[in-house]
C-alpha cells in the first residue's frame, strides 16, 4: 500500500470517529465526545494537508469524501438504525464505481 493510500486511511478513520463522537455528542451533550470531535477533525485536516505531498487537492477530496460518505453510511445504517433508500443506495453503488474510476491510472 502507498503511503498516499495509507494517509487517505487515516484520514477516514480520523473523520469516521470525530463524526460518530459528534453523534454521541449530540445524543448526550457529555463534553468528552465534544473534545474528541475536535481533536479528531483536526487531525484529518492534518493528514489531508499531508496526503497533499503525494496526489493532487481534486483527487485527494475525492477519495476523503466519497469514502467517507459510504463509510457513515453503513454506520448510520447499523450503529443508529437509520434507513437507506433504494435512491440514495443506488448513489452509494455510483459513489463506489467513481471511486474505481478515479483510481484508474
Amino acid at each position: 500500500m502507498s503511503k498516499f493510500y495509507l494517509l487517505i486511511a487515516t484520514l477516514n478513520l480520523l473523520d469516521l470517529i470525530a463524526v460518530l463522537s459528534a453523534k454521541f455528542w449530540s445524543i448526550n451533550k457529555n463534553p468528552i465526545f465534544l473534545a474528541i470531535t475536535i481533536i479528531c477533525f483536526g487531525g484529518a485536516g492534518f493528514f489531508f494537508a499531508l496526503s497533499l505531498k503525494y496526489e493532487g487537492v481534486a483527487i485527494t477530496n475525492i477519495l476523503w469524501i466519497a469514502i467517507s460518505v459510504i463509510l457513515m453510511t453503513f454506520i448510520g445504517y447499523f450503529l443508529f438504525k437509520e434507513t437507506i433508500t433504494i435512491l440514495q443506495f443506488i448513489g452509494i453503488a455510483l459513489i463506489t464505481a467513481g471511486l474505481i474510476l478515479v483510481n484508474l491510472k
